[in-house]
């Protein structure tokens, strides 16, 4: 092949790799120039392996939290009725752990419970088990010895229920659906957290299937397409508001179009009130408050921040709020009586907004603004009058926990660990924290300094889950697993993890590389045949 090659030396050029040897056996006063080209041509098939396996579906590319490419990954066949590992064990009702909603039952991700173990740094919490899952950013709701999420399975979109005895599978109701944003940057899979109501469990899928199952046994009470019946359609990321419980209704966000805010009777799904001066949604989930003295519905809309009526839905406030391409994402933190703080990433920054009432006339008036805690995808707790959360550092893709005080402003501290676009959690006075990359990390909750604990490896990848912690047990999940551990005080630690090491990125190159160039030598070959 060598003379063949060396005889036809335009032709060796179909494979780089091959004509940068033959080029540095000879002689030749362009050898430099010519590398530089090879190199380059070399570079493009790469580009091109790449592009080739990321159409078929073999591999992906991982978008990080600014929104820039990040890791290479091969693409995992999706679980699906096939894989579906039945449990063997009897579900205990009577389990105590309740984590029914979104950030827990009041949606502020604060836990209350038994004591827990905070000594991470001498002893890593014991996994009790982990499980693998399809993909998507739900969060996982827990209740009646039961674990429910959404997932995506090669049949759709499912609806899963899982035992808390050893995280395999009760039931799953899969239904058609496959949601990716048309950007491809924020993964496949439902992104909304299921709502658990006594024995029901509320459900809305990425592209609005809205479902009333039984939680005990999977059966469907009801279900509606709310986009075609409210007359909506979806929004750029996917429906990611989990449907909020408020009494007998259940509410509803629902994106782009006429009736965006919605309220059903939970029971049998009747339509209580529509309102279709509620403006384009965004992807904070709805909470309820009481503010100036009167029980409200808060929610972060795509260009405002807005309190409506429970009875009927109508605007009782509103408050300017733009963010970059509308993606009103953290949830409001309700400080006192009156008092809400507000935040977004994408550079914009926070504020502190006071409720009035005048004359029956509910006002929202910004009492300060400042770029100190810019949450982007993570929502920040309160605690004694601090908020912490992670503080989007823009252009660095980093994102750092910060603390400042509520009322005031005012910056008390910013920490230099990276923890990443992820999640928080508060728990006896300490931020249990989800990174970006998977990992867990502890660290106290003080005004004083940013002081942390420990971090310990966890799931492996991109990980934008929120956690649950209930009863002394934390469940983190991502898109392809799912794990719980005991962080019970007195409970027998974990022993350490090992990091996960990934080399996704480095075979997906070297495949890409062989794939293209190898074609090229193969080509070669068989012109040097003829």
């Amino acid at each position: 092949m060598d003379a063949a090659a060396t005889s036809r030396p335009r032709l060796a050029w179909l494979c780089p790799s091959l004509a940068l040897w033959l080029l540095w056996r000879e002689d030749n006063p362009r050898r430099a120039l010519k590398s530089i080209l090879l190199v380059l041509l070399l570079g493009a098939q790469v580009l091109l392996g790449l592009a080739t396996l990321v159409l078929f579906g073999w591999a992906r590319l991982d978008w990080d939290g600014r929104g820039l490419p990040g890791s290479l990954r091969w693409n995992q066949s999706s679980p699906g009725r096939a894989n579906w590992t039945v449990s063997q064990n009897s579900v205990n009702s009577d389990d105590p752990a309740n984590w029914l909603a979104y950030r827990g039952a009041d949606r502020t991700g604060v836990y209350t419970g038994p004591k827990l173990r905070f000594d991470w740094d001498k002893n890593p919490p014991k996994q009790i088990w982990k499980t693998t899952i399809g993909g998507g950013h739900a969060s996982v709701t827990v209740g009646g010895g039961r674990l429910f999420t959404l997932e995506q399975w090669d049949e759709g979109e499912a609806v899963t229920a899982y035992n808390l005895v050893d995280g395999r599978g009760l039931w799953f109701h899969t239904y058609e659906g496959a949601f990716n944003d048309a950007s491809r940057m924020g993964g496949v899979g439902p992104r909304s957290t299921p709502t658990l109501d006594g024995n029901r469990l509320y459900t809305l899928g990425a592209a609005g299937q809205l479902f009333c199952f039984d939680a005990a046994t999977g059966k469907v009470i009801w279900q509606k397409d709310a986009f075609e019946v409210f007359e909506t359609r979806n929004i750029a990321f996917g429906m990611c508001g989990s449907p909020l419980v408020a009494g007998d209704r259940l509410i509803l966000t629902l994106g782009l179009g006429k009736f965006t805010v919605v309220a059903l009777d939970k029971k049998t799904g009747d339509v209580i009130w529509k309102t279709d001066k509620a403006e384009k949604q965004a992807y904070m989930s709805p909470i309820t408050a009481t503010l100036a003295g009167r029980d409200q519905l808060i929610l972060g809309a795509a260009r405002e921040m807005q309190g409506l009526s429970l009875d009927d839905g109508k605007k009782l406030w509103k408050f300017d709020w733009r963010v970059t391409y509308d993606n009103n994402i953290a949830q409001p933190v309700v400080i006192n009586d009156d008092h809400i703080f507000i935040s977004a990433g994408y550079g914009k920054g926070c504020a502190l907004l006071k409720i009035t009432d005048q004359n029956g006339t509910l006002n929202a008036n910004q009492i300060w603004f400042n770029k100190e805690l810019k949450n982007k995808f993570t929502s920040s707790v309160l605690h004694k009058g601090h908020l912490y959360g992670l503080d989007d550092a823009g252009g660095e893709n980093a994102a750092y926990l910060t603390c400042i005080e509520a009322m005031t402003g005012q910056l008390k501290w910013r920490g230099d660990e990276n923890y990443g676009h992820g999640q928080v959690l508060l728990a006896d006075g300490h931020l249990i924290i989800q990174c970006e990359n998977g990992d867990l990390a502890l660290a106290r909750a003080k005004p004083d300094a940013h002081e942390l604990i420990a971090r310990i490896p966890s799931l492996d990848g991109r990980t934008w889950n929120n956690p649950a912690l209930t009863d002394g047990r934390l469940f983190v999940r991502h898109e392809s697993a799912m794990a719980c551990y005991n962080l019970r005080k007195g409970s027998d630690g974990g022993g350490g993890a090992t990091p996960a090491t990934n080399l996704d990125g480095l075979t997906i190159l070297l495949t890409a590389l062989l794939l293209t160039n190898g074609f090229g030598c193969m080509l070669l070959g068989m012109i040097n045949r003829e």
